[in-house]
């Protein structure tokens, strides 16, 4: 494996929705149903990812069931997972998926930014497009055109909302009786093409100021109004040329472009005596009736053993276009051990990776500077130019 040293760490991101990301994952385990949703399975899961040196969780999530009647249906809202496992971990970067289609954008705000504040600046936000046209009913909402548009609107409404108070907008002056001073906070008076919001948030600017936004490359623009609306862009492809080249287009516009591309990829290891090729068949056998065997993200796929594993890890880290990667294990119980193990210490051993130090940011573990409030006209004016956009 190739030894170098760089300023940013490559990053490795865990799934850790459910049992696992392969549709049969639920059925593999073998655990009851109740156990699906368990938090104290959710908070092991989450301190083993820590524990090994993981970066950042993701917490998957959907209004509707990928397969009716499925067990790997039941979950609880992604915020609310990524809220309880901030106060039993100290470094590891909670990132929960939110939908831009259908919630209020200002609940949105007000979630993600409660979750940064319970997280001493650990959050982030999977921003994610919901194209499944029964949502809207379910949302009790009329189905939405333009999908962009509308993932366009809601995250920089949502930006606009976390900078409505100005960093020191809290001033618990108890002589005068005063908590906030008003002429710190702002309404941000937008309107989109089906929402207008006038602000300001009911909650504190966050820690990060902003928590990191990512998204699947193409579902959100990455800028408006020269500001970046993306700060990690989620990339995939049918082998390596194919995600470094996404991952290039991803981040090559800058300003205009994510700040960082992360590549999904899916994970199917040696394990328990049995290959991944065994391990991966037994699964697409096993899914339920209806279920997408490819996972339907998109993403790289790798199966085979861990060494081979950290051999491909190590051959991304080395493009100046590849940040990190977020893994996707088929069933977490069998493939997470491995990970820890072999490959997550592998990679440090070359010094590719390095594990969230407690008390960072996740913005600081990323190697993303915390941006200035866009409504602070004193922070802004000392600013370099290149610095407000």
């Amino acid at each position: 494996m190739t030894t170098t040293t760089t300023s940013t760490p490559f990053l490795v991101g865990l799934d850790v929705d459910g049992t696992g990301a392969h549709p049969a994952a639920a059925a593999a385990s073998g655990l009851p149903a109740a156990e699906l949703v368990s938090a104290t399975r959710l908070a092991r899961t989450v301190r083993h990812a820590e524990n090994a040196g993981v970066t950042f969780a993701t917490f998957a999530d959907a209004l509707l069931p990928a397969v009716n009647g499925s067990p790997s249906a039941a979950r609880l809202d992604a915020v609310t997972r990524a809220a309880f496992v901030s106060r039993t971990t100290t470094a590891i970067g909670l990132v929960p998926q939110v939908p831009t289609t259908y919630p209020e954008p200002f609940h949105v705000a007000t979630q993600l930014a409660s979750l940064d504040i319970a997280a001493a600046g650990r959050g982030g936000w999977l921003a994610a497009v919901t194209r499944t046209p029964q949502a809207a009913d379910a949302y009790g909402r009329e189905p939405v055109a333009d999908l962009a548009a509308e993932a366009r609107d809601v995250v920089q409404v949502v930006r606009d909302l976390w900078d409505s108070w100005e960093d020191d907008a809290v001033i618990r002056d108890v002589a005068t009786g005063r908590y906030v001073d008003r002429d710190r906070l702002h309404h941000v008076d937008f309107v989109g093409g089906s929402f207008s919001v006038k602000g300001p948030l009911i909650t504190p600017r966050p820690p990060q100021g902003q928590l990191v936004v990512l998204a699947a490359a193409g579902d959100v623009a990455p800028s408006v109004r020269d500001e970046p609306l993306v700060d990690v862009a989620l990339v995939g492809g049918p082998d390596v040329a194919s995600v470094r080249a996404a991952a290039r287009a991803a981040t090559g516009h800058e300003p205009h472009g994510a700040a960082r591309a992360v590549v999904d990829l899916e994970v199917v290891l040696d394990a328990g005596g049995r290959s991944a090729a065994a391990r991966l068949a037994e699964l697409d056998a096993a899914a339920p009736a209806g279920a997408r065997t490819d996972w339907g993200t998109g993403a790289l796929r790798y199966a085979g053993d861990a060494t081979g594993l950290a051999a491909l890890l190590a051959e991304l880290a080395v493009s100046d276009d590849v940040a990190g990667v977020r893994l996707l294990p088929a069933v977490l119980d069998t493939d997470l051990p491995a990970l820890a193990a072999v490959v997550l210490p592998a990679l440090r051993a070359a010094r590719l990776t390095a594990a969230p130090r407690s008390g960072a940011t996740l913005r600081e573990a990323l190697g993303l500077p915390r941006p200035a409030n866009r409504y602070d006209t004193r922070t802004r004016a000392a600013l370099p130019a290149a610095a407000h956009a």
